[in-house]
């Protein structure tokens, strides 16, 4: 019988209770021995118990004490007169309250597990609801920006920019940029750039009266459009293969495409 087979028992409950007979406390003791989260579920029941008699202990009042007594002493003149009655005559009403009790008992130390249960279930709900709202946020966030890059392309004033080879490297090199004044955005689709080598990057630069600046390294994982600087009165845009990370200034020899503003 596997652990949590062996929680469905019952028997933890009848142990604490001190209702197992020897066979069954040597069982319970096995697994407890075994598994350690057996053994936490035996003394949490013994604190809930150690608890809840604590909560529901109230001093009897003074006037008990000698209502009790005198039962007591009306019992033992009863239990004179009933010396010959069989046992389960004389004790029954003693073993029923006793039962009574271990029931009550027993039934409170199930309440509290469902309530444990219930805890963990509610813990176990809290964190996929967070991881839940996480997930939707980060795709509220990207269909956001989806949405920011649709509406920049099909801006009046967004113009597309073909890059050709330039046969210099890579004669299928072929990319679009879109750049877009008004708003000084601008995005490049590099899906159709060939594959680098580990340690190379491509780069785009644009021309600005003879000057290379730098617009951005290019991912080469991301076949969609990237977002990259925008450079005012840039005349051409270039790409050039570079090390990985980029460089402050184009290798020219290594210039795969480019197209005119």
């Amino acid at each position: 019988m596997n652990k949590d087979k062996f929680l469905q028992t019952g028997l933890l409950e009848q142990y604490v209770l001190g209702l197992t007979d020897e066979e069954e406390t040597a069982v319970v003791k096995q697994y407890a021995d075994t598994f350690p989260e057996v053994q936490s579920e035996i003394d949490q029941m013994r604190e809930a118990l150690d608890q809840y008699a604590k909560q529901y202990a109230v001093m009897p009042p003074e006037e008990l004490k000698s209502r009790v007594m005198h039962g007591v002493e009306q019992a033992d003149q009863q239990s004179d007169g009933d010396a010959g009655a069989p046992g389960p005559a004389r004790s029954g009403s003693n073993w029923m309250g006793v039962v009574l009790l271990a029931l009550l008992i027993g039934a409170s130390l199930f309440l509290y597990r469902g309530k444990a249960a219930a805890e963990r279930d509610l813990a176990s709900l809290k964190s996929q609801y967070l991881t839940f709202q996480a997930e939707c946020e980060r795709q509220k966030a990207a269909l956001q920006q989806e949405q920011q890059v649709f509406a920049t392309l099909t801006h009046e004033a967004t113009v597309p920019v073909r890059l050709h080879a330039t046969g210099l490297q890579a004669p299928s090199a072929e990319a679009v940029a879109y750049l877009n004044e008004l708003e000084k955005v601008a995005y490049i689709n590099a899906g159709l750039l060939p594959e680098l080598p580990a340690g190379k990057t491509y780069q785009l630069w644009a021309d600005v009266e003879g000057e290379m600046i730098n617009m951005g390294v290019l991912q080469q994982r991301n076949k969609g459009l990237q977002a990259v600087s925008y450079i005012d009165h840039a005349e051409s845009l270039n790409i050039t293969i570079e090390p990985e990370g980029g460089s402050a200034k184009p290798t020219v020899e290594q210039l795969v495409a480019n197209g005119e503003v």
